[in-house]
């Protein structure tokens, strides 16, 4: 298997099995914001994780196309900058309204799983 196809369905079904139990039980997404947020620990966890999985996905594919390809890379480099981002400044997510992070997140939700299962399915067809 290319390392393209590994990081497509890697990433894709991530993406997908997240999103879904997020939009079935809201309330996973609320404890998860909480804990977040709240917990500099599991914060600081986090952003340790997304920069593994971003930092690591980049190393290994980097690929600048305008295809499902392409779609990896964006995701590993918002993850990497997500990782940076909450570790480096955990202060201003603890001044926006909680039910403001939680909409935006349920619509980013929302477009990048729609992206998601659009790459599964590129990837199935070929």
């Amino acid at each position: 298997m290319e390392t393209s196809t590994f990081f497509g369905l890697f990433w894709g079904w991530v993406i997908v099995i997240i999103s879904g139990i997020l939009f079935v039980r809201p309330s996973v997404l609320r404890e998860l914001k909480k804990l977040v947020v709240v917990d500099r620990g599991s914060g600081i966890m986090y952003g340790f994780l997304s920069i593994f999985l971003g930092l690591g996905t980049i190393i290994l594919h980097n690929v600048w196309t305008l295809n499902w390809q392409g779609f990896i890379t964006i995701i590993a480099w918002l993850s990497l900058l997500k990782g940076i981002y909450i570790i480096a400044y955990p202060e201003p997510s603890k001044k926006t309204d909680f039910e403001v992070r939680i909409l935006s997140t349920r619509i980013v939700l929302a477009i990048i799983s729609a992206l998601a299962l659009w790459m599964l399915v590129v990837i199935y067809m070929k």
